[in-house]
């Protein structure tokens, strides 16, 4: 499997700044109940929200996201995620303290290699961030299909930022979804970024459809 280029794509998924290690030790994340997202209304913090099913990769991959959220424009996609392998697409909050970003690159994942493929880019997370926490990892599957999971906070300026990313095997490609906020919003989101990531659909694309970046 190739992992050139990876620190940087994984680093262009984030917030944080390079560097460093984290304190804590590898574990593994237990299931936990996250809140029904198909209800009319969610109570997350102070604030009722109201998730919808949004198409993404141009209809292959469905996800349950707050009505609020909008597309990020080209231009904050520029500042927050300098990198030229930003996510193709950002989701994000009016004040971009919150957001939901995919990306399904072009590096070949075959599905039964999923597993050392998160391991590898754990490794690759702990050596190229400055984590201060890591919560640790999991590996379920969603609606049958096999995924995995790591959450870690970053520092950044004033604040910690919580990251939970999503790593799969679509198409025999890589697929990335990052959920982070900041760690004020951490308490009422953590629970609600597990349950986006778990409402996820693959939809299979019909021979001859263009690839999704």
């Amino acid at each position: 499997m190739k992992m050139e280029h990876w620190d940087e794509k994984i680093v262009s998924m984030l917030n944080g700044n390079t560097g460093g290690q984290p304190a804590d030790n590898y574990g593994v994340i237990p299931e936990e109940a996250g809140p029904d997202l198909t209800a009319p209304v969610v109570q997350i913090g102070d604030e009722p929200h109201t998730f919808v099913e949004t198409e993404l990769l141009d209809g292959a991959m469905r996800m349950l996201i707050p009505q609020t959220f909008k597309l990020m424009s080209k231009e904050m996609a520029k500042r927050k995620y300098p990198s030229e392998h930003r996510p193709s697409v950002i989701y994000t909050t009016s004040n971009a303290r919150i957001n939901i970003a995919i990306n399904h690159t072009m590096n070949p994942l075959p599905e039964d290699e999923l597993s050392d493929f998160k391991k590898a880019m754990i490794q690759m997370l702990r050596r190229t961030q400055k984590l201060t926490k890591w919560y640790g990892d999991h590996e379920f599957s969603i609606n049958g299909k096999p995924v995995a999971t790591c959450e870690f906070l970053t520092p950044a300026v004033n604040a910690n930022l919580y990251n939970l990313i999503l790593f799969a095997s679509f198409e025999d490609r890589a697929l990335m979804c990052t959920f982070n906020c900041t760690d004020e919003e951490l308490d009422d989101w953590k629970p609600v970024a597990l349950a986006m990531m778990k409402s996820i659909q693959f939809i299979p694309q019909k021979e001859g459809d263009e690839s999704h970046e």
